[in-house]
């Protein structure tokens, strides 16, 4: 089952931290940020737990799907 985090118009570290909460609990992540920044940020922390990250989006709205290796 796939999980929805809305992390649109929070600054860093929130959509790190809203990550976090949900992380360890779902095999598939959909994260929406809106700051390349974000994306950066939360690409780190999901590969160090284990994650593949694809990113689609552009300036302003980016939906990064995370996948349990």
């Amino acid at each position: 089952m796939k999980t929805i985090v809305d992390a649109l118009g929070l600054s860093c570290p929130e959509p790190v931290l809203k990550l976090k909460q949900v992380i360890d609990t779902a095999d598939e992540i959909e994260l929406l940020v809106d700051s390349q920044v974000c994306v950066e940020n939360c690409t780190r922390f999901a590969r160090s737990k284990g994650y593949n990250i694809s990113v689609t989006g552009t300036t302003g709205l980016y939906t990064m799907t995370l996948t349990k290796n």
